[in-house]
């Protein structure tokens, strides 16, 4: 069996901890391809871990084992699972991390990790990522019957956050990220906004206007404001070559208004 693809996603940042997951893994599925998505997410972010996977869903082929720990509740009675869903495993804990990886799509299974021969000998209450989590994602790896996890559960912990809410007036939603540069992501899909030329929606954001959704960065001229689709689809609101969140001193959780005019 040629080796599987196993990415990783965590709030670890620098230090032995991102290293020690990948030797779990390697030990037991040698030959893993691994892919590091993010180890910055910010620590115990639970919403931005579960932005950062809603990107990288449509991108890896059936049969990806991802694993995400964003794990503020790491030693309590908090659930970790494994979820089957778009032909790939997530394995994380159940705190609303896969919130987005699940949103629109049913997942074919889902398993509560509870056997206690799929963990390390020694498990650690501070460090389940290694010693519960990493063990039960290569046993995905390795092919092996996802029943040896634990029994099947009917429902996961999502976050509210995706779902932006329809008042008389608007559809009102929230920043969910902001990138490397500056943008800042909503919860606002482009679907959503299918109903109305692009010219005719006026963005509400931090006190400021921004008038009609564009097709990249690149339509306006340097240091403009502008609202557009990006790569995943959700509407972002940036400053050409320029740092919007610090423009608009805005980020995670800010409010935005989309009207139609």
């Amino acid at each position: 069996m040629r080796p599987g693809i196993l990415t990783l996603t965590t709030d670890f940042g620098a230090g032995p901890y991102v290293a020690s997951v990948k030797g779990i893994i390697l030990g037991l599925a040698p030959g893993t391809q691994l892919v590091d998505v993010s180890h910055t997410i910010a620590p115990q972010n639970i919403l931005e871990g579960a932005f950062v996977l809603s990107g990288i869903v449509e991108s890896f082929p059936p049969g990806t084992v991802h694993l995400a720990v964003v794990d503020p509740g790491v030693g309590t009675e908090r659930r970790m699972v494994a979820v089957s869903v778009a032909d790939q495993w997530f394995v994380a804990p159940d705190n609303g991390v896969l919130s987005a990886v699940v949103r629109g799509r049913t997942p074919a299974s889902i398993r509560e990790l509870t056997n206690p021969r799929v963990r390390r000998r020694v498990v650690s209450h501070t460090f389940h990522g290694r010693d519960i989590m990493a063990p039960a994602a290569a046993h995905l790896l390795r092919g092996d019957d996802p029943a040896i996890l634990g029994p099947e559960l009917k429902s996961l912990i999502t976050l509210a956050n995706f779902d932006p809410r329809v008042d008389e007036t608007a559809l009102v939603g929230e920043v969910l990220f902001r990138d490397a540069f500056g943008n800042l992501i909503t919860n606002i899909h482009a679907e959503l906004l299918a109903n109305a030329p692009p010219e005719h929606w006026t963005i509400e954001v931090a006190g400021t206007r921004v008038v009609g959704l564009h097709r990249t960065y690149g339509d306006q001229p340097p240091g403009s404001l502008v609202a557009l689709s990006g790569s995943s689809g959700w509407i972002e609101i940036a400053v050409v070559n320029g740092d919007a969140a610090r423009h608009l001193t805005a980020g995670p959780g800010t409010t935005v208004w989309f009207r139609k005019t």
